[in-house]
């Protein structure tokens, strides 16, 4: 790499190496090179592109040529970066932890919009002076939300932000995965009780304690992956079994437990998976099953309420 054709002085223009990163990652295969240049730039500089200045010193263009290197071999964006975003939310990324993708933050929406109907139809059933008077006092039962496999956290942090009313639990097996999901919760201020555990065991205290529960679980059939997914941890990738779904059939059950009579469910799983995780959630005894899609019309989320 050039860096962006230094001038005088060592001064390198930001914009041209925009290009220049983009042409490289593109050459090498990584499947969006422009964002991924441009993400790059904006973290070394520290300004979007709009405020970027003329031009920025060879160190820092130094710097922008490391993380560019990185990329081309294929290395997760957010490893690289050592950060992911997430419906606006800056989290901490490393190796050994799940990347979250955007696709996911359609199950979270989904879950915050719930909420709401649930709050909704929680209230309506009461006089207003006595809403008015548990509010003030404090006494208003809070909805409960369970995030299964939180990882870094993304759905969970995601709910608690969106209503400082809910009680969110994350859940998560790895050691590594649930301290970075509760520094990910310290950072940004936000109220989850992040547990580590086997999100396949059921815990007794919790049986019919929640009113939403959310997942993003193994679910990955057997496949040839892209390279930047063979940097996640394989225990959070593949889902078990020819179909991919032996995680999901032991985790639909112990959801089910766990939810109150009338709560509902939430689960990512593969494009392919769609009718048989509608199946499987009526057979365990959900009502209502459906499969919501992704920003791209793919089959990609469970949608399940308890009776």
């Amino acid at each position: 790499m050039s860096a962006g054709h230094a001038g005088q002085s060592g001064q390198v223009d930001p914009h041209k190496l925009w290009n220049e990163s983009t042409r490289i990652l593109e050459q090498t295969g990584v499947p969006s090179p422009q964002h991924d240049a441009r993400a790059i730039l904006e973290f070394v500089i520290g300004k979007p592109p709009y405020m970027w200045p003329d031009s920025i010193s060879e160190d820092e263009a130094g710097r922008i040529q490391q993380l560019v290197s990185k990329r081309k071999q294929r290395i997760p964006l957010q490893h690289v970066l050592g950060r992911m975003w997430f419906l606006g939310m800056e989290l901490k990324a490393q190796p050994g932890v799940f990347s979250v993708r955007p696709e996911t933050e359609v199950l979270a929406e989904w879950a915050i919009q719930s909420l709401a109907k649930l709050q909704e139809s929680k209230s309506s059933g009461k006089p207003e002076t006595l809403r008015v008077l548990e509010n003030s006092l404090g006494k208003a039962d809070p909805l409960r939300v369970l995030d299964l496999c939180t990882g870094a956290g993304p759905l969970a942090l995601s709910i608690a932000r969106a209503d400082w009313e809910v009680e969110v639990v994350a859940v998560e097996l790895s050691d590594v995965a649930a301290q970075v999901a509760a520094d990910n919760a310290k950072a940004l201020g936000l109220p989850v009780k992040v547990v580590q555990a086997d999100a396949l065991v059921v815990v007794p205290e919790w049986v019919e304690s929640y009113d939403l529960v959310v997942s993003n679980p193994p679910y990955v059939p057997p496949r040839e992956l892209e390279p930047e997914l063979e940097h996640d941890p394989a225990q959070a990738l593949w889902g078990g079994g020819e179909d991919g779904l032996d995680f999901i059939r032991e985790l639909l059950p112990v959801a089910y437990e766990y939810l109150k009579p009338g709560g509902w469910l939430g689960v990512e799983h593969d494009d392919t998976q769609g009718v048989a995780t509608v199946e499987l959630a009526r057979e365990v005894g959900f009502v209502e099953s459906y499969t919501l899609q992704d920003l791209n019309l793919r089959d990609r989320f469970l949608i399940a309420r308890k009776a």
